[in-house]
């Protein structure tokens, strides 16, 4: 029965990536387990009519897709094959940050394997991403091509509306060339965050898709290390939005656009009813820093069945329970600043936030810096109560919010499930590895947690990092 199910969501995964080669796992030897293996390793990349050396989970770009459904184990034998240490980092998925599960302290010398292994709980259906975590190697790993999308499918994903839609997933990156290489960092990059002027869509420069529904299920995924995404259809038919940073909503909401922060996930159903093609664009944002001007004229393009009629929307999709502020008996207080949180840079080992487990905390995010910075708690996603003093229009869970400058958000983060160690941050890849990071403690009683292992990761400034071959 498991092997028929899994061979049905393999087939279904071909589609999910417009055609891209990408691994699934298999079944394993116990009942809900899925095994998978694969590496990081330097290849070389078909780009644009270059030959480009990079670095790539299991030889592909974007790596191979983790499918499992709500209830299932991944097993993932990893193995290093960089020239430096790495790690994998289950951005968005509510799991331990312990032991062999979201634990970014493991950190995997070059010619070393780890297995990583969890279960995908009932209700964490939803889109999901991996990269590297291991401090201060994050922004050029991650640019040089370290990331994968994460899907797990639960019960929601079986009503009519949405198991008829067709369903893809779209990772989303810019990338820049020098010559027949990636484009070298810069003292500016480290700044502003690293960008380029191309924008692809699954490893392809303006894909062009042939819809096989009346309406398309999107699932976005902004794996860029700066980059902010403006995204709307050509013909300006609104996107009905269903799920932000993989949670689905209470149901679908009209938008004109959406703005996608570094590591951001929102999926959209987007309903054809003429069969013109459509079109994906990326439109300019400004984000406080100079971003170089993309080169593409749309992301992709999506060419539906002829005398193709739009698929009803649902009417509803998830409960969301609503969290009472009255009861976080635990103020917090967040100021960024460039490479700074509370006016302090990331120190390994340092406990900056000491909480319990179970507690309702109330957490006050303010950006008193000059550009945009997206803020991503670990583990334990959180609700946002106001916006600028404001409500949002509408309740999700979330784990990056994108803060403008002046912007304060308030948090209301429900501490539940995993006791564990791990960091808060801003999601600029560059920022972070700069130090505008922070460590959260969380325990079931008083006793702090064991000290983390000694790092073995290289600074980020100077030549120490081995460049590509």
């Amino acid at each position: 029965m498991a092997l028929a199910r899994r061979t049905a969501l393999g087939i279904l995964g071909a589609g999910l990536f417009g055609g891209a080669l990408l691994g699934r796992g298999r079944p394993g030897a116990e009942p809900g387990l899925v095994t998978m293996e694969f590496d990081a390793a330097p290849h070389r990349v078909s780009l644009l009519g270059r030959e480009v050396p990079m670095w790539l989970y299991g030889g592909r770009f974007p790596g191979p897709a983790i499918e499992l459904a709500e209830g299932e184990t991944l097993r993932l034998a990893f193995g290093n094959r960089l020239p430096h240490p790495t790690n994998l980092h289950f951005h968005g998925m509510h799991i331990p940050p312990t032991g062999s599960a979201d634990n970014i302290y493991i950190q995997i010398p070059p010619g070393e394997r780890f297995t990583y292994e969890f279960t995908a709980g009932p209700g964490t259906a939803g889109t999901y991403w991996y990269h590297p975590h291991c401090h201060e190697l994050v922004a050029r790993q991650m640019w040089y091509g370290l990331s994968g999308p994460i899907l797990v499918r639960g019960p929601l994903d079986a009503m009519p509306e949405l198991a008829a839609a067709d369903d893809r997933l779209l990772v989303l990156r810019d990338i820049a060339f020098e010559g027949e290489r990636l484009a070298g960092y810069t003292v500016n990059d480290w700044h502003k965050g690293k960008e380029g002027d191309y924008l692809l869509v699954n490893g392809a420069y303006q894909p062009e898709w042939r819809m096989r529904a009346g309406s398309a299920r999107l699932r976005l995924i902004n794996v860029a290390n700066a980059r902010h995404l403006r995204l709307a259809l050509s013909d300006r038919r609104p996107l009905f939005l269903i799920a932000l940073d993989g949670q689905f909503l209470e149901r679908p909401v009209d938008l004109e656009e959406i703005l996608l922060a570094p590591a951001q996930r929102a999926e959209i159903l987007v309903p054809f009813e003429d069969g013109r093609p459509i079109e994906l664009l990326a439109r300019h944002y400004n984000r406080g820093a100079p971003t170089p001007r993309l080169r593409n004229r749309f992301l992709l393009r999506m060419l539906p069945p002829p005398g193709t009629r739009p698929l009803p929307l649902p009417d509803r999709l998830a409960e969301i329970p609503k969290l009472d502020p009255t009861r976080a008996r635990v103020q917090r207080r967040f100021d960024l600043s460039m490479f700074l949180i509370n006016g302090r840079r990331y120190r390994y080992g340092r406990a900056d936030v000491r909480a319990r487990l179970g507690e309702l905390e109330l957490w006050r995010v303010r950006n008193f810096g000059t550009m945009d910075h997206p803020f991503h708690l670990h583990t334990w996603p959180f609700q946002i109560r106001r916006h600028n003093r404001r409500p949002p229009a509408f309740r999700a869970w979330r784990d990056t919010v994108h803060l403008r400058p002046g912007d304060e958000v308030e948090l209301l983060v429900p501490l539940r499930d995993f006791p564990g160690r791990t960091l808060f941050h801003c999601h600029i890849a560059e920022h972070g590895d700069r130090g505008m990071m922070g460590t959260i403690e969380v325990t079931a009683n008083d006793a702090p947690l064991a000290p983390p292992p000694p790092p073995i990761c290289f600074a980020p400034g100077g030549d120490r990092m081995p460049r590509l071959p």
